[in-house]
């Protein structure tokens, strides 16, 4: 579906130390309360933790750009305070209507609070909460998961964005030898991963993938250790052949022998530019526009592709024998 048009709260409850059995109770009466038309989407449960203020405003604020691909429900929790001798759980429930290629559609969102010992046990919150027969991904928005938390045994689909853990690979790759793991920054990576493959089709730059002896990557951490895990592992590099260093905005150089193949961002641009050059012989350009958000993007290309990924894991084994 497209991007919805006017997306509007259709209805909204809140409450205050409640059960979740009272929030189920609200879900129900604020989907029979009024006659509609509109379709409801169902696609995909996703539940989203967050640890702080700015991470729940960061989750609410790309689900609801999620647009037409948007879950059938959102579930975003917000954990304070485990120590506290009490356990609370403050919720509000939303209902959210749009339109999107001229159909009415509308999802739902629970927003929850919750403090004391019940944020240590997440799986009994969630899990009645998510509609059944659909996949659970559970995302979490600012940290990494430990392979024994008890929420994962709700999710189908884990997303995680090293972005926010960039020295914690061996971690990652742990938790995907148990689950399948979708990597937002991975995802985010697309247009230059892309573009790069894009250099070498045809007969005029293909054969020089067999001569790349040395590769530049640049960029934050996160992105250059995954790309160049995955540049080392599709074209056979030994480590030292992969050269990294820190900027701001991701590139790539790829020297094979007279040829230099590069994928690179300017500053100040939503576009990536791919260029093909052969000493003495033919060159080639390409550019490919960035979304104008690329949380939301990538949130919803991650909902689309749900499952197992064998490049990004070929990948994050490849990166462990890389000094960061």
């Amino acid at each position: 579906m497209a991007q919805p048009v006017g997306a509007c709260e259709l209805a909204a409850w809140q409450g205050e130390g409640v059960r979740v059995s009272t929030i189920l109770d609200a879900l129900d009466r604020m989907r029979h309360g009024e006659q509609r038309t509109a379709t409801r989407t169902s696609v995909v449960n996703l539940v989203a933790i967050a640890t702080d203020d700015a991470e729940e405003r960061r989750a609410c604020e790309a689900t609801l750009r999620l647009g037409g691909r948007h879950p059938g429900r959102t579930v975003v929790v917000r954990c304070a305070n485990p120590d506290d001798a009490e356990s609370r759980i403050d919720a509000e429930v939303v209902l959210q209507g749009s339109e999107a290629e001229g159909v009415d559609i509308w999802w739902e969102e629970v927003r929850l609070h919750v403090t004391g010992p019940a944020a240590r046990h997440l799986d009994s919150l969630v899990e009645p909460l998510t509609l059944p027969e659909i996949p659970t991904a559970v995302w979490f928005v600012g940290r990494l998961p430990s392979p024994a938390d008890p929420l994962l045994a709700t999710a189908d689909v884990v997303l995680v964005d090293t972005k926010e853990a960039p020295t914690e690979f061996a971690a990652v790759a742990e938790l995907v030898q148990r689950y399948p793991v979708v990597d937002l920054t991975w995802i985010r990576l697309q247009p230059w991963r892309r573009l790069l493959a894009a250099l070498f089709d045809g007969s005029a730059y293909g054969p020089f993938v067999r001569q790349v002896t040395t590769a530049e990557v640049s960029g934050k951490e996160g992105p250059r250790r995954l790309l160049a895990g995955w540049l080392a592992e599709r074209l056979d590099l030994l480590p030292a052949a992969v050269k990294v260093r820190d900027d701001r905005h991701v590139s790539i150089r790829l020297i094979a022998g007279p040829a230099t193949f590069t994928v690179t961002r300017r500053p100040g641009e939503r576009m990536v530019r791919a260029g093909a050059h052969v000493e003495g012989g033919p060159s080639h350009d390409d550019v490919l526009s960035l979304p104008d958000e690329s949380l939301p993007w990538s949130l919803g290309e991650a909902l689309t592709h749900l499952g197992r990924d064998r490049g990004y894991e070929r990948a994050l084994q490849s990166l462990l024998g890389f000094a960061p």
